[in-house]
Parts: structure tokens; sequence; C-alpha cells
């Protein structure tokens, strides 16, 4: 599995299009996860958000996280960077911001790879 990051609206998408040949039909957006199961999908795209809903029904993050990797063949997992810029004064942003930091490190630890994009070009920061 791939891991790709990036901040908002850095081409992370055009990116994987672009390496991995991959379509819509290939994608499942966050919103449409049900009991951890990707529909046969390959890429998992909004990341982030899937952990704002676990947070949000009161699921652990790290277990479901597992669950999803082990139950689906997930060739490429992208993901907004939430942790940079001003740090949020509500409380519960910045909790959600630093559980989407430590799903991230644990992907990018279970990762055969890490690439971050910046204005749509892809730097490989663990190959």
């Amino acid at each position: 599995m791939d891991f790709i990051i990036g901040g908002c609206c850095q081409g992370k998408w055009e990116h994987v299009k672009r390496q991995y040949g991959l379509t819509e039909d290939d994608v499942i957006f966050a919103a449409d996860i049900k009991n951890n199961e990707l529909s046969g999908k390959c890429c998992l795209r909004d990341f982030h958000l899937y952990i704002r809903q676990l947070m949000e029904s009161g699921q652990d993050v790290e277990e479901n996280i597992s669950r999803l990797l082990q139950k689906n063949d997930i060739r490429v997992i992208i993901s907004n960077e939430v942790g940079y810029g001003i740090v949020p004064v509500d409380g519960s942003q910045r909790t959600y911001r630093e559980a989407v930091g430590r799903a991230s490190c644990m992907l990018a630890a279970k990762a055969d790879k890490v690439v971050r994009v910046i204005s749509g070009i892809g730097v490989v920061i663990k190959p």
C-alpha cells in the first residue's frame, strides 16, 4: 500500500491517476465506507475525513484502521495533511488534528511507499 499525503488542493488525486493509472471507478471516498469495507475499491480518498467519522461516532481510530487494512486490498490511500498552519483554538479541532497525525504515522509505518504531493509534484519521502 502506498500512502499519498499533501495539503488541500495540492494535486494528490491527479498525481495518483498519473502514477497508478487509476480512475474514479477504483476509488472510494471516506464518506462511503461502511463497516471498514471498501466495496472492492483499491484506492481510498479523504483518509483524514475517515478519521473524523470514527471520532464523531466514538469508535477507536487505531483499531478501525487495522481492520480497514486487514479486510481490504488497498493499493493507495490519499490524505490531506491537517497538522500545519495555525493551531486551532477549539479543543476538539486540536484533538482531531492530533488523531489524523497519529493515524498518518501509523499508515506511513505500514506503507510500502509514502509520497508527499506539493503543487502536483510527488516527492517520495519513504521509498
